[in-house]
């Protein structure tokens, strides 16, 4: 199974069982740093000497004095926060975005001996984070923006001083003065997901997240990394050292670069391939190249096309053992041996034989770890629902925006669920007493759960760092109206009831908009591949299905601005965090909804090649395109209804297809 191999990546002697789909060990045994690490190095010696380049402008942009932007007294507004130390130290980025995703390309060394991956994951490693750090740095000195504590940067005693012009003429220590004029972009953040981001690609190549295979829950392992980044980036606002659109755009310009980084050696993760670096495939290749006769060559599947036509189903044509070894190797790249993978096999292609009573238990024993980690999820979520948010320092000059009066909720939290989790199951429960297609209803509802659940997860860990002030936080600070504050700091000193006060530090995101978009953000896609929405007949008004649930759970953002639990950011961040964990999760089990084959999930199409006795050929998209040609079942079920068709020969396959999508045309 898919997931032990995964989960065996917390058992070092197990790791290799994650490569079932790689290439002999004879092979992957030939490249190590002995053989081939110094022919290796030299054909890339020019790559690291720009990386000992960029390691020197980088010193250099570090030490020069920044621009130092006209600061008057009217703009000390935002620039008061109190000045504290690191949450995250500078000398600990370096350990958690470089040297951790080197450790974890070691591992993979240990166990595969393939230099190449080594190497070009170390040097794209490097080059993502020196030239984050290079972009970063260079805009940090240019742009000269203060720091949220600036003022007591300039003014550690507290007394402001200003010339003729308004400008500040501070009088703190020269070094933390300079420091003070580097606000934007975020360094921390931007290496943070300039190493961190690197390593969820790789990741997620190398346990092959985009196999179409429903392990959704290799989701949470691409996250992680990611989730780290983005906690390392909130720190820097809690800690007052930056303002939010510097972490942002920190952020964006890591992970930017990582990607580029990433793609110059390896293939995208939804590839096929994506499991090795390019420079790996073209080894291979070059050496069958010098061996022609060598039938272990990357061509194997055309040569047994090519036997098919001839009539390589008769009992004369034997395949040989390189071409099994291929073959098998292909099948089972996540999913163990080849024989156990031969027995998990449904015995029918029926879609009506394929229901909760025959094949439930059967699909749910495949994705056990799956559902473990789904409950391990809801576990996480109630822990962090549970603890203490950070509280931000609220001065009295901020509470303009902070003074909303306090009511009640228009759309209740009991209401969240209903919305974003009850009503989409009823859909997928109804759908599936049409088709009577387990595949689709555990997979549906499974998508769903995880939709949900991630996306509470990262909301709910984002709001105790951040710990924003709700609008209406003035009345649950002060029920009585009356202000009470530090008389050094100025922060705030509250007087209300402390689970109110706790909850009015959870602004930021949206739990309401995020849950409501990966519900029924899900519900859309889910819905648009069923009618087909996409199938450029020119029925728009299928659209209105579509934006319905979209337009509820934009509602339901709405009105958490309307009730002043939020402000608008809140709601735009929490709406997008949803739709996006539900377009992941989506379409781990669906090919997307404007593909031909988007009404079914990715298990029915590969059950009915498995069961022709055909393999899809390679693509790089996360969908199964089953071509007319493919298709012998004897029983083939119209989405469209009920009735079945039987199919007596290949020739009348093309026109059973035709009528599978409920009257989809030849074209």
């Amino acid at each position: 199974m898919a997931w032990r191999d995964m989960l065996s990546l917390c058992s070092f002697p197990n790791l290799r069982n994650m490569f079932q789909g790689r290439m002999r060990e004879v092979d992957l045994g030939a490249y190590t740093i002995k053989s081939h690490g110094a022919s290796l190095a030299k054909n890339h010696k020019h790559d690291w000497l720009i990386l000992l380049l960029l390691a020197a402008i980088e010193i250099t942009l570090y030490s020069i004095q920044p621009f130092r932007r006209y600061v008057g007294k009217d703009m000390m507004a935002d620039l008061k926060y109190p000045m504290k130390s690191d949450t995250v130290p500078a000398w600990a980025v370096p350990l958690y975005a470089v040297l951790l995703p080197i450790g974890v390309f070691i591992l993979f060394y240990v166990r595969r001996r393939d230099v190449y991956d080594l190497h070009h994951s170390i040097l794209g490693l490097l080059f993502a984070v020196l030239i984050a750090g290079v972009l970063t740095d260079a805009i940090k000195d240019a742009v000269g923006r203060p720091r949220p504590d600036f003022f007591w940067r300039c003014f550690p005693d507290g007394r402001d001083d200003y010339d003729a012009l308004g400008n500040v003429i501070c009088h703190g220590k020269e070094s933390v003065v300079k420091e003070g004029y580097k606000s934007f972009p975020s360094g921390h953040t931007s290496w943070s997901f300039a190493g961190l981001g690197f390593l969820s690609f790789y990741l997620s190549g190398k346990i092959k997240a985009f196999d179409r295979k429903g392990h959704i829950a290799k989701l949470c392992i691409l996250f992680l990394p990611l989730l780290i980044a983005s906690l390392v980036g909130v720190s820097r606002v809690d800690d007052y050292w930056h303002h939010w659109q510097d972490v942002f755009a920190g952020g964006l310009l890591g992970f930017v670069v990582a990607g580029f980084c990433y793609l110059q050696f390896f293939p995208p993760p939804y590839s096929t391939d994506g499991w090795a670096p390019y420079a790996y495939f073209q080894v291979i290749e070059d050496s069958n190249a010098q061996r022609p006769n060598n039938h272990t060559n990357m061509n194997v599947p055309n040569v047994e096309a090519a036997a098919a036509q001839d009539g390589q189903n008769s009992s004369s044509y034997r395949p040989s053992s390189a071409e099994k070894d291929y073959n098998s190797s292909l099948e089972v790249m996540e999913s163990g041996s080849w024989n156990k993978t031969r027995e998990n096999k449904m015995p029918e292609i029926l879609l009506g034989g394929h229901t909760v009573r025959s094949h439930g238990t059967t699909v749910l024993r495949r994705h056990v770890h799956d559902w473990l980690i789904l409950v391990l999820l809801a576990v996480i979520d109630v822990v962090l629902n549970v603890i203490e948010p950070f509280h931000r320092f609220v001065g009295e000059n901020m509470m303009e925006d902070l003074t909303y009066p306090l009511k009640d909720n228009t759309v209740p939290f009991w209401a969240v669920p209903i919305l974003g989790v009850v009503l989409p199951l009823a859909i997928i429960l109804a759908y599936y007493f049409i088709r009577r297609d387990v595949y689709d209803l555990h997979h549906a509802i499974l998508g769903l759960l995880f939709s949900t659940f991630l996306t509470l997860v990262i909301t709910d860990a984002i709001k105790d760092a951040v710990g924003r002030p709700r609008p209406n936080f003035f009345w649950r600070c002060f029920p009585d109206g009356k202000g009470v504050y530090d008389p050094i700091t100025k922060n705030v000193m509250c007087t209300g009831v402390k689970a109110v006060i706790k909850e009015g530090h959870k602004s930021f995101p949206s739990g309401h908009t995020s849950c409501s978009f990966a519900g029924l953000g899900f519900l859309a896609l889910y819905l648009s591949g069923k009618i087909q929405a996409f199938d450029s007949r020119g029925h728009v008004a299928k659209l209105c299905i579509v934006f319905l649930p979209l337009l509820v759970a934009a509602l339901v953002g709405i009105s958490r601005v309307d009730d002043y639990w939020h402000h608008w950011q809140d709601v735009f961040a929490g709406g997008l965090i949803g739709l996006i964990i539900a377009s992941f999760c989506y379409l781990q089990f669906f090919p997307p909804p404007y593909h031909i084959d988007g009404w079914g999930p990715h298990a029915y199409f590969q059950v009915l090649a498995e069961r022709n006795g055909t393999q899809a050929s390679p693509i790089t998209t996360n969908h199964l395109t089953i071509q007319p040609s493919q298709t012998g079942s004897p029983y083939y079920d119209s989405p469209g209804g009920n009735e079945t068709t039987s199919i007596t020969n290949n020739d009348d396959t093309n026109s059973i297809l035709n009528s599978m999508e409920n009257g989809r045309r030849r074209y």
